[in-house]
């Protein structure tokens, strides 16, 4: 599907043996390790060139800066998720480690379904609290929903138009419809305002994607779909698109 993208994640790493797992792991999941760095300021720099989505840091990388305070510096100026790897099981690691507020914390060697569970986790948790950069372009248009088992990019500007059936919404692209576990309530929290407009209680549209409006049958035209207008929210949508009743 054209209206997706995969999760980019880059590995800061030195045990070249646990890399070739990790990537092995990785690549089976469906995701892109899109960078290996052994070194903090390599991570540094990977971070800026390529935004990813998520970050696996090993705790005890050989250099004068070691994991948790490379996460730390990652916090101070990128909300991207970090999730640790570490071969220490002491409780001592475990509570420096979580004052970075990493998303997940494994113990190496990883395997698919805990390394899955916690991208999940990664992903859809809330980013770190006090940073105080903006978040990278790749999570502030971005919706992330699970598709054939892993987690893809789905970006805002494709989606025209949202539809609650019961617990769950549809996204209705161009191409596609997708599938999202979300109520429409919660999901309509997280579109910008400014793009959409809520016009039943089942259904949201992106407002330049209304290609007319039928008063007489009280729908809009949406693509090819024809949306109901709720009777609550008739008098916004005419706000909205400057009409008069």
């Amino acid at each position: 599907m054209m209206d997706v993208s995969t999760i980019k994640i880059i590995a800061v790493e030195d045990d070249a043996t646990y890399v070739e797992l990790l990537s092995s792991i990785i690549s089976e999941l469906g995701y892109e390790l899109v960078g290996v760095v052994d070194n903090a300021f390599a991570a540094l720099k990977l971070v800026e060139e390529t935004l990813p989505d998520l970050i696996l840091i090993d705790t005890e990388i050989k250099d004068s800066i070691n994991g948790v305070e490379l996460a730390a510096r990652i916090n101070s100026n990128r909300r991207i998720p970090i999730i640790f790897l570490t071969s220490f099981r002491d409780q001592q690691t475990f509570q420096t480690a979580r004052l970075t507020f990493p998303m997940s914390y494994i113990i190496k060697p990883s395997d698919p379904v805990s390394l899955q569970s916690a991208i999940e986790l990664a992903i859809f948790t809330q980013p770190v609290p006090n940073a105080t950069a903006l978040q990278p372009a790749a999570m502030g248009d971005t919706l992330y929903i699970k598709d054939n088992g892993k987690l893809v990019k789905l970006r805002l500007r494709d989606i025209l138009m949202v539809e609650e059936d019961e617990k769950y919404c549809f996204a209705v692209t161009e191409q596609s419809r997708h599938t999202i576990n979300m109520r429409l309530k919660d999901l309509f929290e997280r579109l910008p305002h400014e793009d959409f407009i809520q016009v039943h209680n089942a259904f949201a549209v992106r407002k330049s994607a209304i290609k007319a409006v039928n008063f007489a049958d009280q729908t809009l035209r949406v693509a090819n779909n024809d949306v109901p207008i709720g009777k609550g929210y008739r008098e916004q949508l005419l706000a909205t698109l400057n009409l008069v009743s």
